[in-house]
Order: C-alpha cells, then sequence, then structure tokens
C-alpha cells in the first residue's frame, strides 16, 4: 500500500499516513502503560489488605482456619 502512495508521487500521504500510524501507536502504548499502573495500585492495595489481616488474625480476632 505505501508503495502505491508513493508511485503517485505524493510523498506527503506516506509522512501523513506514518504520523497517523505513530500517533495511533503512541495511544495505545499510553493506554496499556495506565492499565498496568491501575493493575499495579490494585495489587499493592491488596497486599496492604492481606497484611493488615493477617495482622488481625494474629492478635486473635479473625479466625483463619475456618
Amino acid at each position: 500500500m505505501v508503495g502505491s502512495v508513493v508511485a503517485t508521487g505524493k510523498p506527503g500521504l506516506v509522512a501523513d499516513l506514518v504520523k497517523e500510524v505513530s500517533v495511533k501507536q503512541n495511544v495505545e502504548v499510553a493506554v496499556i502503560r495506565m492499565a498496568r499502573d491501575i493493575e499495579r495500585a490494585q495489587g499493592e492495595s491488596a497486599l496492604t489488605l492481606i497484611a493488615s489481616a493477617s495482622d488481625a488474625a494474629g492478635l486473635g480476632r479473625i479466625d483463619v482456619r475456618a
């Protein structure tokens, strides 16, 4: 497809196409990074919750064997 665009003698179209693809990839990467950060924060929150439950179980307030 890119070769056919170049053959028409309009190199500006190729540059626009490359720029558009680059912008789309940057957006996709940003979304993936945001999702990764959210998952990481949720994991850290879960670990904090588990640790606090373990602390409470150590004090005899929660039966972890039930």
